[in-house]
């Protein structure tokens, strides 16, 4: 696997020219007192590196930051506006199309980019030939209903719980305190999917589940089972542009 922050410009002209680019996007945010702040861009690193691996893609540096509305009022979380977001995927976007580049993968670990995500991808398409692929956990809830016994506080809002926290093992286990991870399930009221809630309303810890029930091997499944789905769709997303 080649990074280009670590090769010259002699070496990335030939690496990128129609060529496929694989760009890691994380989030700064609170996640309980077990995890760092920045265990979105871990995972996302993680992930990220294996599916270069796999598809002999060249890995972009990560993004650490992200949109983090809900999370914003809990110190230590740093937050994006949407619109940042969009314009830093597009100048990237434009970047490298210039430079030839034929296929960018993103790979985002946070929920809260998603939006900003699929907002850049469509005006990218407007303005340049490079191709945008973007995955947020894809197979995930398979993997869940395989590997997880916890059940989610909310069917589409995952934090700092089980899921999370056994990535985290396997990723950086040095940075995970289990003595501190508890549990939280707060109920969340109806209109949660349709109005705006900060997460500091529903959530003193942090966290949305219950993360005791952790673990590295957990981990382990989960992003090895993330990444090979990644690299199934894009192989067979290039098998459809051929």
């Amino acid at each position: 696997m080649k990074k280009l922050a670590e090769i010259n410009w002699k070496e990335a002209e030939k690496e990128l020219k129609g060529k496929t680019v694989i760009l890691p996007l994380g989030a700064v945010e609170a996640h309980g007192y077990h995890l760092p702040l920045s265990t979105d861009n871990y995972i996302a690193q993680k992930i990220a590196e294996i599916a270069a691996e796999k598809l002999d893609a060249l890995l972009l540096p990560l993004i650490p930051y992200g949109q983090v509305w809900s999370l914003r009022n809990f110190p230590g979380s740093i937050s994006l506006s949407d619109q940042t977001l969009i314009s830093m995927i597009g100048d990237l976007a434009k970047s490298l199309d210039h430079h030839g580049v034929e296929i960018l993968i993103i790979i985002n670990a946070h929920f809260g980019n998603k939006s900003a995500l699929k907002k850049a991808e469509r005006l990218i398409k407007e303005k340049y030939d490079i191709q945008i692929l973007r995955f947020t956990h894809p197979g995930l809830k398979d993997l869940e209903r395989k590997y997880i016994e916890s059940s989610r506080v909310h069917p589409n809002y995952l934090h700092a719980e089980e899921i999370e926290t056994s990535m985290m093992l396997q990723v950086n286990s040095d940075l995970v305190d289990m003595s501190k991870a508890e549990a939280d399930s707060p109920e969340i009221p109806e209109y949660f999917s349709s109005y705006s809630v900060p997460w500091d309303q529903i959530t003193n810890k942090a966290v949305l589940g219950d993360p005791t029930q952790a673990t590295k091997e957990k981990g382990k499944k989960l992003i090895k089972g993330i990444a090979a789905k990644i690299v199934e769709i894009v192989n067979n997303f290039e098998k459809g542009v051929e």
